[in-house]
């Protein structure tokens, strides 16, 4: 077991290695990414094989804090739910490291990218392994952290350092609502480990707390009614839901591997997998499930309606991923947690081979067009076309009604999931015949607009291919085909749906009611008569006259120009949010900064002027030179006195004695001088005639 915790120490060491081993490592920074990263992802299958066979399990890695009662253990926590988000993390991660080995060759930052992705890796790994809401506030801050900087790569370019600008400050006010549920939530149960607020969370439906004591007010909420409102707010803003989406567009500035990062495997995903897993809290809020569907389905039809009418590639992806994202935060909403994992799951496969592979396939099509053969002519037989669109039309029912995908929807028993399943079914169905009514026609018939340069012109002109494959054959091939994929993806729902149903094992729910139904299938006769609609929808928007398909879009103009400048987001948020605010900021500048703190400080400065002339006055002038002349004047009169008193009188005294003293000395001195001088004489003399006689005997 202690051998999984290597899944998120592995990308982590890598970045970490290549972080400190700095510019030493160049265009051999992919070296030690990618083994991290495949290690990891063998590690997360060895993971999700022994889940399948023994069940979840917990890893300990050490204990942060305890005083008291409060005690913080970091944990990690590995089910059914974790192994699968660990094999598309690790998974796409590694496939976009091996991508951006060969993409990012001769970029300045290569070294710098390799680390920064494989951080970013870590923190969603260890988003989806955390076993309390500490470790995963502190991954969901390092993924923002490593967005900021992955968006900004080119940091040359100014649009990169805006949107990197963007994307942080959207999270970051988001964070402020996810960091604030978390600590109501310590606040509510004592603990940070989510499987401990799970189990507790149904006995703490009637808790009060008064959130303003501290103010001495009084203002009771019920905790578990509220937590799921602030902890869905910082889903919102990493999965770009309305009204957090705007910065999700700008992130395309990013490298092509990045986006399929964040798109795929990190970022976005982060917001349906915190709902699922914990679902068990969610779902005792019926206001938040409520307020969660609202979200998810008004940016799910918006962001979809959006990448309909976009131009720029970058953008029809972008709100693309908004709207499936939208759809996964729906289906939480609806309490289908299941089916908002398999779509996630789903999702992040397919757009992660979208991105990695759509530079390959534009340069495709652009040089198989030069080589198309304009001589083709419509296809006989259009019964037959029609006929096939229809057969293709009935596919989607067949799935979503009578197959085991119905049973995702019923894995956690809820009401809301049903009616959820038999209203957007429904409408998927109707949406989906007239896309393939439309896709086939214009394939076969129509062909696809491409567009050639006219003889002689610079100028495009539109021109349709129809291609001479088409024969009944290859649609009735087309047909078996997809109803083969659809029977192959019901039995792998099934088995989904048996495997993840153990996550959403809710105190008091019976697993598996509610979707499924025996008897005769109603909604499967309902929704095959909702795919006939859509086709014959399909069918008479075709054939309209070209003055009525004008008239229809001169209608529908104002909607289009209103979606295609994507609702005006970004230009409310410029004029109402960040206006006012850069304004207020001058102000605040103007009034705060010049007029109260330089006034404040230049009165300080004056007012320390005049406080120390007032005590040059007052303490140096009246204080310290009076007390200096006063001992001055009392050292003079008392250094007087002194000579009066010591010299005069008592020193002169004895000098007077000294004095009579040193005339007898004297005369002393005087009589004994003679004698001294005359006996050294006669010493003199005697050493002098020794000395002559000793001298003269040597001589001789």
């Amino acid at each position: 077991m202690a051998l999984f915790i290597l899944i998120p120490l592995l990308p982590l060491m890598a970045s970490l290695m290549l972080l400190l081993g700095g510019t030493r490592w160049g265009e051999n920074s992919h070296r030690v990414g990618i083994p991290a990263i495949g290690f990891s992802f063998v590690l997360s299958v060895a993971a999700f094989i022994e889940v399948l066979r023994n069940g979840p399990f917990t890893l300990s890695l050490n204990r942060l804090f305890q005083s008291g009662s409060l005690t913080i253990d970091l944990t990690l926590y590995v089910d059914q739910l974790t192994v699968l988000l660990l094999l598309l993390v690790t998974g796409v991660s590694g496939v976009v490291h091996v991508y951006s080995s060969r993409y990012m060759i001769g970029d300045s930052r290569y070294n710098r990218f390799f680390a920064v992705i494989a951080l970013f890796t870590f923190s969603m790994i260890l988003l989806v392994m955390s076993g309390n809401l500490l470790l995963t506030l502190i991954s969901w801050e390092v993924m923002g952290i490593c967005s900021y900087l992955l968006i900004s790569h080119a940091a040359e370019r100014p649009p990169a350092g805006r949107a990197a600008t963007k994307a942080f400050i959207i999270n970051a006010v988001a964070d402020v609502a996810f960091s604030f549920g978390i600590i109501l939530t310590f606040y509510t149960f004592g603990t940070l480990d989510i499987q401990t607020i799970l189990a507790q969370a149904e006995g703490m439906q009637d808790h009060t707390i008064n959130i303003l004591g501290w103010m001495g007010m009084d203002l009771q909420i019920y905790p578990v009614t509220v937590i799921p409102f602030f902890l869905f707010i910082g889903a919102m803003g990493k999965s770009a839901q309305i009204p957090f989406h705007v910065w999700l567009p700008f992130a395309m500035e990013a490298p092509t591997p990045v986006s399929a990062l964040i798109h795929a495997a990190t970022m976005v995903n982060a917001g349906p997998f915190l709902l699922v897993r914990l679902s068990p809290l969610i779902i005792l809020s019926p206001y938040a499930m409520t307020f969660i569907f609202i979200i998810g389905a008004a940016t799910a039809i918006f962001a979809g309606i959006v990448s309909l009418t976009q131009s720029d590639i970058k953008k029809i992806l972008a709100y693309s991923t908004i709207s499936q994202i939208g759809f996964m935060i729906m289906a939480c909403g609806l309490g289908a947690f299941a089916v908002a994992i398999f779509h996630l799951l789903a999702h992040g496969c397919y757009k992660a081979f979208y991105f990695l592979s759509t530079g390959n396939a534009l340069r495709s099509v652009d040089q198989g067009l030069e080589h198309v053969n304009h001589e083709y002519h419509v296809p006989e037989g259009m019964g037959i076309l029609y006929g096939g669109a229809l057969l293709l039309a009935l596919i989607p029912p067949l799935v979503l009604f009578s197959g085991s995908y119905e049973y995702l929807w019923g894995v956690t028993g809820l009401v809301s999931a049903t009616i959820g399943f038999k209203i957007i079914g429904l409408i998927t169905v109707f949406v989906a015949s007239q896309y393939l009514f439309k896709g086939v026609t214009s394939l076969f018939v129509h062909g696809p607009k491409t567009y050639w340069p006219a003889s002689g012109q610079h100028n495009l002109e539109t021109q349709s291919v129809r291609p001479r494959f088409f024969n009944g054959s290859i649609l009735t091939g087309l047909f078996l085909t997809t109803l083969f994929a659809g029977g192959l993806l019901t039995l792998f729902w099934s088995w989904f749906a048996n495997f993840i149903a153990p996550v959403f094992n809710f105190p008091g729910v019976a697993l598996g009611e509610g979707a499924v139904e025996n008897g005769f299938p109603f909604w499967l006769v309902v929704s095959l008569g909702m795919a006939v609609a859509g086709w014959a929808y399909a069918y008479s928007t075709q054939i309209r006259s070209q003055h009525q398909a004008s008239r229809a879009k001169g209608r529908n103009n104002k909607w289009y120009i209103l979606f295609w400048n994507k609702g005006y987001f970004d230009e409310i948020y410029d004029a109402y949010l960040v206006t006012p605010t850069i304004k207020f900021s001058n102000w605040l500048w103007r009034i705060i900064d010049i007029k109260v703190i330089d006034q404040f400080i230049h009165s300080i400065a004056t007012y320390s002027v005049y406080f120390a002339g007032w005590l040059w006055q007052i303490i140096d002038i009246r204080f310290i030179d009076r007390f200096i002349r006063f001992i001055g004047t009392f050292s003079v009169k008392s250094s007087g006195r002194l000579w009066r008193v010591v010299d005069i009188r008592w020193i002169g005294n004895k000098v007077g004695k000294v004095a009579e003293q040193a005339n007898t000395t004297g005369q002393i001195l005087k009589e004994i001088e003679s004698r001294t001088i005359q006996h050294q004489l006669l010493v003199m003399i005697f050493w002098l005639v020794a000395m002559t006689g000793l001298l003269y005997i040597m001589i001789e």
